[in-house]
């Protein structure tokens, strides 16, 4: 009697249902995984809500601040323009303010810090006159105003006149040519506390726990300004917080829910579908293993057989199943406008720095001149010069009389006759194009590097099921990836700089090198055995015995590849491994179980027919699943394509980063010239056209193997106008279809809605058509049309149709576009995924449907009906095998027709 057979009668009938158990036990332990799941979300729900209304509180704080200590900047300016102040202009530049900001308790002008001026007096009369050098609390902020050089705020503030205020200082210094500027003293501005905070909103918000603090320099609550004492007590995770700029001081606004911080609910639908699905499940596995104790005892010479034929079909099918691969500065000039802000005067530097002639100018105001281009916030800066404001730095583009742009900054302050009657604005204007040019250049570029460098890195990364080693020339190991050390459990840091062959058996590359020898027709050295043949015909792959950290053995598929330079110069090579042991162990049991199986049944007799028909069945099915490892020579050429791009960008990467240290010194040095920064710049964008090239190709082979499942990946989503979608899309494909004699037509009529959809999708779907024409439609032609039209169809869709006068297709052809690896250009750069994937998208993400028709006159059209509003993603409940995190779909809609491979 088999052990197992023996163990099952002897055992009592609660350890012989030990799935049952288990299955109870893993079903208990993936709801509570799935209830704190829905906790942790709804936790995050709340929060991202009380951040949203922190926000706008926040912003209305600021708001108001800025509203009501205004009037001081005002009045500073006013008096270093003058050189001093009377009462009538202080009253008069004062009491509109007054009287929009009903807060405002009152402005105070303190030459020589006494308070000479106050408004207003009424009320305030134990203001006026006041010394603030005898009153320590109130001098300590004028101290430190004059210290810093600019506006102070302090809240709460035990006022003179009574009750809590929030007081804004602002030194003023009265500046003389040739001479320092001199102190001529400070302007206060004088809020109620509680209005201050009411004019905000602050206390009628009813929902929250709200409180306002001072920010301290390391970023914490300070001492507490207004609200409850309660959030002081609470830890930084259980409440919210923003800072709050205002004029002067930095606050720093605490809030939690008035109630409390909520929980989700204990009981959720999804929650009760899985365990009902769980105890199904639980079920099933009790009637199995009773079935398996009957089947155990009829027929006990044979179980042992059966149960090993399984378990090898089972450890095979895991086996496939882990086959999947990653597979300059210019001078200023002067610049006057008159009362009404158009120009008088600008200097003959004007004209030469920013090559724009002066009637483009003279008699405009600033943003009515002809040479402008769009882009700038007219509209504020508009306000400040109604306002009368001094204003420094403001930038804006314009176009210079060669066509090219030109970015001007310019500075201005208000002029004031006498009489204190507004003339006009007087200032300087400089070229900063140079340098705004310099900087965009230098963020493209390091923009560029970066992402290039984090592209190369995730696609590394992502490749976890294979190891990945590349070595120099010298044989030294250079990268490992994340999958190199899951594999043989070392760490990178361990290994760089090392030879690979440390964990490889010696007799095994010496016999290698031998078996090379004969091959070769020449000597072959040990240290050539891995490299010999690739050297030859560019990689070779073969199996190889590798010794893991911890000194256990494993067998793994190894492909070799060649890495060359540019130039044609050989840098190293990549190796790429598959763990197979667990495929060669299943096939060597499988060999010794079909031997013992061709053994036992010549012995058996009549009565065993069945079980001998059963057998064979199983032994079909084990060859069919045998077969289905052909797509391991898939994976392998996957990987093959992937050597040369990763090569390449490798190369282009680190030729990039040592011109950029080289730029970084000279900058450094002072030594740069124009001419480096060109050079620079040139190489920069051919580096970085080589390593979009490469990285663009890994990253698609891998993207489209990852989404040969139905589902897509999860994009976020957003309100948006199709055309700027379409816009984006062309100007990503205008550089390679510049190159070609076809062109894109668009016929966009105007949608009565915006898109509440997912971009990126709809994006990858109108990039793959293009894609897919350039290859299939016009192949073999000197001209053709691709055009992009939608139209209106109802109140919930529209229709979509791109379509090309190519040299179309057959029907053969158009039924089986959409099936995946379906390609007419096998081996000539088609993968058969880019319809497989447009198809997936439509149906799945989108939540429409796609026809796919021959065009009158010759050529293909693909037909879309696509919603307004797209359906939302939701998690199908169980992950796809094989993928690293849970995915999302909708249910598939069946397509009216089918289209070109891709």
């Amino acid at each position: 009697m088999p052990p197992s057979t023996a163990f099952a009668h002897r055992s009592t009938p609660l350890v012989a249902y030990w799935p049952v158990w288990l299955c109870l036990l893993l079903s208990l332990a993936l709801g509570l995984l799935v209830q704190r799941q829905e906790q942790h979300a709804w936790r995050a729900q709340q929060r991202e809500s009380i951040e949203e209304r922190l926000t706008v509180l926040r912003d209305r704080l600021e708001a108001s601040g800025q509203a009501t200590f205004a009037p001081t900047q005002s009045l500073a300016t006013m008096i270093q323009v003058d050189g001093g102040l009377n009462e009538l202009r202080f009253a008069q530049a004062i009491e509109r303010a007054l009287h929009l900001l009903p807060h405002l308790r009152s402005v105070v002008a303190a030459p020589d810090n006494i308070a000479r001026h106050v408004y207003p007096l009424a009320g305030n009369e134990a203001v006026l006159n006041l010394d603030y050098r005898t009153i320590p609390a109130q001098w300590a902020q004028i101290e430190a105003a004059k210290r810093l050089g600019k506006p102070m705020l302090r809240a709460p503030v035990p006022l003179v006149q009574g009750g809590l205020g929030v007081i804004q200082r602002s030194p003023v210094y009265l500046r003389t040519p040739g001479a320092e500027p001199r102190y001529w003293g400070t302007v206060s501005a004088v809020a109620d506390l509680p209005r201050f905070i009411a004019s905000a909103g602050l206390g009628d918000e009813a929902k929250l726990e709200l409180a306002l603090h001072e920010r301290t320099a390391d970023g914490r609550a300070g001492a507490r300004i207004w609200g409850t004492a309660v959030l002081d007590k609470l830890a930084e995770q259980d409440r919210l917080s923003r800072m709050v700029r205002l004029p002067g001081a930095e606050w720093l606004l605490l809030a939690r829910p008035a109630q409390g911080w909520e929980r989700a609910a204990f009981w959720s639908p999804m929650l009760a579908t899985l365990w009902g699905g769980c105890a199904l499940v639980t079920l099933l596995v009790g009637l199995l293993t009773r079935m398996w104790r009957i089947q155990c005892r009829d027929n006990e010479a044979l179980s042992r057989e059966v149960e090993q034929g399984l378990l090898m079909r089972t450890e095979l099918e895991a086996s496939q199943a882990r086959f999947r691969t990653l597979a300059v500065l210019a001078s200023d000039w002067v610049w006057e406008q008159d009362a009404d802000l158009r120009f008088t005067y600008i200097s003959r530097v004007a004209e030469q720095a920013s090559n724009t002639a002066s009637n483009l100018v003279l008699g405009y105001r600033r943003w009515e001149s002809p040479a402008l281009l769009p882009g700038t916030d007219w509209e504020a800066h508009r306000l400040s010069l109604e306002r009368r404001e001094t204003f420094r730095d403001f930038e804006y583009a314009q176009v210079s009389a060669d066509g090219t742009t030109r970015y001007v900054s310019v500075s201005g302050a208000p002029v004031f006759d006498a009489d204190g009657v507004f003339t006009g604005y007087r200032g300087t204007g400089r070229d900063v194009t140079v340098q705004r040019r310099a900087e965009a250049a230098l963020r493209a570029s390091q923009a560029e590097l970066e992402s290039a460098r984090d592209r190369l890195q995730a696609v590394l990364d992502a490749a976890t099921e294979v190891a990945i080693i590349a070595t120099d020339a010298q044989d030294q190991i250079t990268v490992f990836s994340r999958g190199a050390e899951r594999m043989l459990g070392y760490g990178e840091a361990q290994v760089l700089g090392q030879s690979p062959r440390q964990w490889h058996l010696a007799e095994e590359i010496d016999a290698r090198a031998t078996s090379l020898s004969q091959q070769l027709g020449r000597s072959v050295k040990a240290g050539e055995a891995f490299t010999a043949r690739a050297l030859d015909e560019g990689s070779d792959t073969q199996v190889w015995t590798m010794v893991r950290r911890d000194g256990s053995r494993l067998e793994v598929s190894l492909t070799v590849s060649v890495v060359y330079s540019r130039e044609g110069e050989l840098i190293g090579f990549l190796g790429v491994a598959r763990d197979i042991s667990a495929q060669r162990q299943a096939e060597r049991d499988l060999r010794a179980l079909n031997t013992e199986l061709e053994s036992r049944v010549a012995a058996r007799t009549s009565e065993l027919a069945d079980t001998l028909n059963t057998l064979q069945h199983a032994q079909v099915e084990l060859l069919r699943a045998e077969r289905m490892a052909a797509l391991g020579s898939l994976v392998a050429g996957v990987a093959h394509e992937l050597n040369t791009p990763l090569g390449n960008c490798l190369t282009t990467a680190s030729t990039l980063e040592a011109r950029s240290v080289e730029l970084k010194n000279e900058l450094s040095t002072g030594a740069m010239r124009r001419a480096t920064l060109d050079r620079y710049l040139d190489d920069t964008s051919t580096a970085t056209s080589i390593l979009l090239r490469g990285l663009t190709s890994a990253c698609d082979l891998v993207q489209h193997f990852k989404q040969l499942s139905v589902d897509q990946t999860s994009e976020q989503r957003r309100s948006f106008a199709l055309e700027s979608v379409v816009a984006d899309v062309l100007g990503l494909a205008r550089a390679r279809w510049k190159v070609t004699p076809y062109r894109i037509e668009t016929a966009l009529q105007a949608l009565p809605q915006a898109l509440d959809s997912y971009p990126g999708a709809l994006g990858q779907v109108l990039s793959n058509l293009m894609q897919n024409a350039l290859m299939h439609a016009f192949e073999g032609r000197h001209e053709g049309v691709l055009r992009i039209s939608c139209k209106p169809l109802d109140a919930r869709h529209f229709e979509l149709r791109v379509e090309d006068d190519g040299v179309g297709m057959t029907e053969e052809v158009r039924q089986r576009a959409f099936d995946p690896f379906f390609t007419t250009k096998l081996g000539r750069g088609g993968t058969g995924l880019g319809l497989n994937i447009v198809y997936n998208i439509v149906n799945d993400v989108l939540g429409g449907r796609l026809e796919l028709t021959q065009r009158e006159g010759g050529g293909t059209c693909f037909l879309f009906c696509l919603p307004y509003v797209a359906p939302q993603l939701r998690p199908t409940g169980t992950e796809r095998r094989g993928s690293s995190a849970p995915e999302e779909h909708l249910e598939p809609q069946p397509a009216a027709g089918h289209g070109r491979p891709h």
